[in-house]
């Protein structure tokens, strides 16, 4: 072997021997290699180890650190041993977005900017695939990323959940195939499509473009198109939907080095019974000086016309600068927005404050909201008040003191005055927290009542609390009913939970008044009525309780709420007669002796329907004394019902009533009758009483059938009426009679000008008169003539008498019988046939204790002589 062969030989295995230990100790000196070419203060670390396979070079995963900050963390890189193009893949990259303020900036390329053309002619050919791409604070964006470089051609593939985009890059014209966006406030991602024209600077705004697209917003019911388009320094940017005229959103810009402008853009959204548009400019200053050195200023109003005529209400923005840690960029909403019912006016001035990507609003002094209008029809706001000076609003909610005040009125009957405050803590419906306590008073007009209501609670997450509440009347005076002292609080806190898969609502409730008046004798006792609920929301809930009040009750309700429906039921347990004497007045007008009484009811409140009741109520043995009458036995069985401002009785049983004996100067007994229909009556809801009798005088009265609306005679019958028992009970001092009558009265209550017609009265087997003798004596002395002429009356015996009875509406009886009978007197018997007419107001009749006296009276009246008539006038 020759000595050059040798040497050669001998180098190659030196260089061997080099690359092997080169390759050994990469792990080592590989990091240093590429911390050499990272501009100072940005380092490198490594964490794992090359490896080697037959098909690829696994690089170790390492971080990327910008002053300190964690920029871009790398997960298992790795490049594919092929020929060109170049293949890497990574299986994570997460970037920081934070972290990119903290690169180090470099004044040579501030100064010489790349060019786009330069940019892809250094970009070697190479294919890149990253399984997963994060960005933070934007991790709902992450995903898949597939990038691939030709020379002057690029073509970018990135796919993920919220995100999805195929583009392409050929020279500088930028072909986006497929961008979709998806966000919660979108039905449908947001498509969009389109060419731009990229500058050849790199850092230079694109000078053409054109770019389509549509969205499906989750507010509003129409697919929209979205169109953006730029010729050099002038562009437009319109959102529109086909089917309207004018376009939500028409922005006209320009765009020179020094602004960004937008100058008199237009907007609109059509909302029912309310449509609103406006104006907005925008301005944005030294923006190629980057983001945080822009200086900002914009204006949106809001046209609006309702009630009071036309509003206008307006955002103004800045002027100021935003940066991406700490703000302190002016806000301010001013004017007045007029709706149709309701009308708003703002003085909101406010300040956005903290990091961009977690802002926060902070209203500033005399920030305040106020409203007035119509809520519902007849109820008026006079004033609606939220001052919200000092109060924070982020992400997160509100924090601070919210305060809201209240003056509402209706227009016919009454006015209130409610306020809330209480301490937030980030909170927003469902969410945070907030304290609060409240208070209030008002009046109802028609009840004569003065209202007041104050309590505690708070509104923690997804639980609602009421701690304490305690509202009331200090009366309600409704016709003649009085009620004191009305008040309901808690035996328990109220909670309502709010989740939607468990929502809970319960509470315990004490309603208690002192007493309630009925006219000048009724009263109810001081009562309290307490209420357990349970259920999903207030709109939805059940309810049990009981009523008491003295020794009335308890009284057992159980019931719902279904929205805007109520439905119960109430039990009234057996209970004495007697404990129901303050209802009835004192002692000495009705007396509640003895007795059982029971009910039972049903009852419904809907906004259709209204309320509506129906139940059952029955009085056993009773026994009630009034002044002049005693009732002992008494049965009373009444089922009803109530809808539509009218009472139904009978529905399935009559109302039925007995009363064993009734104690009175007539006495009576076995008093039955039954009745049916409703209250008030008319011709499609009539009411009848049917099987009416009552024993009186050794007879019966007794009525089959009676309707009302009448439009028939109600025909009420006599039977053996005993005239010794009628003659005893109107006691004349000097006239007796005996025997028994019957007979048939057809009475009318209504649409008729008779209370009588055509009734008849007889005798049964003939009847007997007697006339006290002192009594004829005295007519025989003052009229000789006529004391002989009724002198058949000291005796007789009637054996038979028939009279017809007419009376009128207003009382007056025109009575004309016919009585044949034999008079016996001095041991004579003579044949009588006597006609007799009478004539007489049975109301002034009946208003007289003493009819027997009148009746002498009136006898020792008309047999006077004309001369001693005129000497008694």
């Amino acid at each position: 072997m020759s000595l050059a062969l040798r040497y050669i030989l001998f180098a190659v295995a030196i260089v061997g021997v080099g690359l092997i230990g080169l390759g050994l100790s990469i792990n080592q000196w590989s990091t240093l290699a590429v911390q050499h070419f990272l501009p100072e203060g940005v380092t490198i670390e490594r964490q794992g180890r090359f490896s080697l396979s037959l098909s690829h070079i696994t690089l170790p995963s390492f971080t990327l650190n910008a002053q300190g900050c964690l920029l871009a963390q790398v997960s298992t890189p790795r490049v594919a041993l092929s020929r060109y193009p170049l293949n890497v893949a990574v299986d994570n990259l997460t970037l920081n977005s934070d972290c990119f303020k903290q690169w180090p900036s470099n004044p040579t390329a501030a100064s010489n900017p790349l060019s786009l053309r330069q940019l892809q002619q250094q970009i070697p050919g190479i294919k890149v695939d990253i399984a997963s791409l994060t960005i933070t604070p934007w991790q709902t964006y992450q995903g898949a990323v597939h990038f691939s470089s030709s020379g002057a051609q690029q073509q970018l593939r990135y796919h993920g959940q919220a995100v999805d985009v195929d583009a392409e890059l050929t020279g500088q014209m930028l072909n986006l195939k497929t961008v979709s966006i998806a966000h919660s406030s979108l039905k449908q991602p947001l498509y969009l499509s389109g060419k731009i024209r990229l500058a050849d600077t790199v850092t230079t705004v694109p000078e053409q473009a054109s770019v389509t697209g549509k969205v499906v917003l989750a507010s509003y019911p129409h697919p929209l198109s979205v169109t953006l388009s730029r010729n050099q320094q002038r562009g437009e940017l319109m959102i529109q939907d086909p089917a309207a005229r004018q376009p939500l959103i028409n922005a006209p810009f320009t765009l020179t080095p020094e602004a960004f402008q937008i100058e008199k853009g237009t907007w609109s959204w059509p909302v029912p019974q309310q449509n609103l548009s406006g104006f907005f400019s925008f301005s944005a200053r030294n923006w190629q000086q980057g983001f945080e050195q822009t200086l900002l200023t914009g204006r949106v109003n809001a046209l609006t016309q309702g009630r009071g005529g036309k509003g206008n209400v307006v955002l103004t923005l800045g002027p100021g600068k935003l940066s991406l840690t700490d703000n302190q960029f002016p806000l301010r909403l001013t004017g007045t927005a007029k709706l149709k019912e309701l009308q708003f006016y703002a003085g909101l001035p406010a300040a956005l404050t903290g990091a961009l990507l977690n802002p926060a609003i902070h209203f500033q002094p005399k920030a305040l909201l106020l409203m007035r209008g119509e809520i519902l029809p007849g109820w008026e706001v006079d004033e609606a008040r939220w001052p919200i000076a000092g109060v924070r609003l982020t992400q997160q909610g509100f924090s601070g003191l919210l305060q809201a005040n209240f003056m509402v009125r209706n227009e016919r009957s009454s006015f209130y005055l409610l306020h809330l405050a209480g301490m937030a803590e980030s909170f927003l419906p469902d969410k945070g927290r907030w304290d609060w306590r409240y208070w209030g008073k008002g009046m109802i007009l028609p009840l004569t009542a003065n209202w007041d209501v104050q309590g505690r609670g708070f509104w923690h997450n997804e639980e609602i609390t009421l701690t304490s509440l305690s509202t009331g009347f200090d009366q309600i005076r409704y016709g003649s009913m009085l009620m004191q002292k009305p008040r309901m609080t808690l035996d328990e806190p109220a909670h309502w939970v709010t989740q939607q898969d468990k929502p809970q609502f319960t509470g315990q409730f004490n309603i208690t008044a002192d007493h309630t008046f009925f006219g000048e004798t009724s009263q109810l006792p001081a009562a309290q009525l307490n209420v357990k609920v349970s259920g999903t929301t207030p709109d939805q809930f059940g309810f049990k309780g009981q009523l008491v009040a003295n020794r009335i009750g308890p009284v057992k309700v159980i019931g719902r709420r279904d929205n805007s429906r109520w439905l119960g039921r109430a039990w009234w347990p057996e209970q004495p007669l007697s404990v129901f004497q303050p209802l009835v007045g004192p002692t000495k007008s009705v007396a509640l002796r003895s007795g059982k009484l029971r009910a039972q009811a049903a009852f419904s409140l809907t906004e259709d329907k209204g309320f509506q009741a129906g139940g059952h109520w029955v009085v056993n043995n009773g026994s009630i004394w009034l002044p002049n009458y005693q009732f002992h036995g008494v049965n009373f069985s009444l089922p009803f019902r109530f809808n539509d401002h009218r009472w139904h009785f009978g529905l399935r049983e009559p109302v039925s009533l007995s009363v064993e004996t009734i104690d009175n100067k007539f006495p009576m007994s076995h008093l039955n009758l039954k009745l049916k229909g409703s209250w008030p009556w008319d011709e499609q809801n009539p009411l009848t009483l049917n099987d009416a009798s009552l024993d009186i005088f050794g007879g019966t009265l007794s009525m089959a059938h009676l309707r009302l609306p009448q439009h028939q005679s109600a025909l009420l019958e006599i039977k053996h009426l005993g005239m010794s028992q009628l003659i005893t009970a109107i006691h004349p001092k000097q006239i007796a009679m005996s025997g028994k009558i019957s007979g048939q009265l057809p009475f009318w209550l209504e649409n008729s000008p008779w209370l009588i017609e055509k009734g008849w009265i007889k005798d049964d087997k003939g009847l007997t008169l007697r006339v006290d003798k002192d009594l004829l004596d005295q007519i025989l002395k003052n009229n000789l003539a006529a004391g002989a002429a009724i002198d058949w009356l000291r005796y007789m015996e009637i054996s038979k008498s028939y009279a017809t009875v007419n009376v009128s509406a207003k009382g007056d009886m025109l009575m004309k019988s016919q009585i044949h009978g034999t008079s016996r007197f001095d041991d004579k018997r003579q044949r009588v046939n006597l006609n007799y007419q009478h004539t007489e107001n049975i109301f002034m009749l009946w208003r007289s204790l003493s009819y027997g006296d009148n009746l002498q009276s009136w006898l020792e009246e008309q047999t006077r002589l004309p001369a001693n008539k005129e000497n008694a006038k």
